[in-house]
């Protein structure tokens, strides 16, 4: 693939959170067009855990451990979902980034999972997540009264847990035992599913959606699943 490393991949990803933040600031796109790329980036993402986790799962033949990583994930995600809604409950700026700060940081230490298992696996969750990072910096830079400068800096400021979180899950994981493999696909399953469910989608569906935006989730999700195969062959 063209990455090589979890720096690489989340480096890619926070620079394309940047840049949307930059051009939003300019061209501030609608709700519609924010929801358009929530919908691209969920198929995506469906589509990594379609055709690369859950096929590579199955062959572990690890039951136990795929299940115990799955409900991990799930766990972790409640959890964050429960400090992000305190902290952004305090309506304080300060309170919204580290929320958001939160996700962005799970984000980063899947793009460590996905290297840890494999750089194709790897390379697939950075193009993934650079996609849900668009989306991000679209509403920072769209937001009212928003200059350039400041939107690169808020854009910045939140895209920077995502390299440490990935060189930190790539390090601490790699090399794999084939049950810590099974665990982490399963986690890895997880945590995607509750991003396009819960996060991604809830929040797409929030607003008056172009009927473009339905057929961006499976653009995405065929586009994706194209990849891998031709990755594969």
């Amino acid at each position: 693939m063209f990455l090589d490393t979890a720096i690489e991949g989340a480096g890619l990803a926070a620079l394309v959170m940047v840049t949307s933040a930059v051009i939003a600031s300019r061209a501030k796109p609608s709700a519609a067009v924010h929801s358009a790329m929530q919908h691209l980036a969920a198929g995506v993402i469906c589509a990594v855990v379609a055709a690369e986790l859950i096929p590579e799962a199955m062959e572990t033949h690890r039951p136990i451990e795929l299940s115990l990583g799955f409900f991990a994930g799930l766990v972790l995600m409640l959890s964050a979902k429960a400090v992000s809604d305190r902290l952004g409950g305090e309506r304080r700026r300060t309170g919204m980034l580290i929320a958001v700060g939160v996700d962005v940081a799970i984000d980063g230490l899947l793009i460590g999972v996905g290297f840890a298992i494999g750089t194709g696996t790897g390379s697939l969750f950075a193009l993934a997540f650079a996609l849900e990072f668009t989306a991000v910096g679209l509403v920072v830079g769209a937001a009212k009264g928003q200059s350039t400068a400041r939107a690169a800096g808020t854009a910045a400021l939140i895209a920077a847990p995502v390299i440490p979180a990935a060189a930190a899950g790539e390090w601490l994981l790699s090399p794999l035992s084939p049950p810590l493999a099974a665990a982490l696909m399963g986690f890895a399953a997880s945590v995607c599913l509750y991003l396009v469910i819960e996060e991604l989608m809830r929040e797409a569906h929030a607003v008056k959606e172009h009927p473009v935006a339905n057929w961006l989730f499976f653009a995405g999700f065929l586009a994706l699943v194209l990849l891998e195969m031709h990755i594969t062959s």
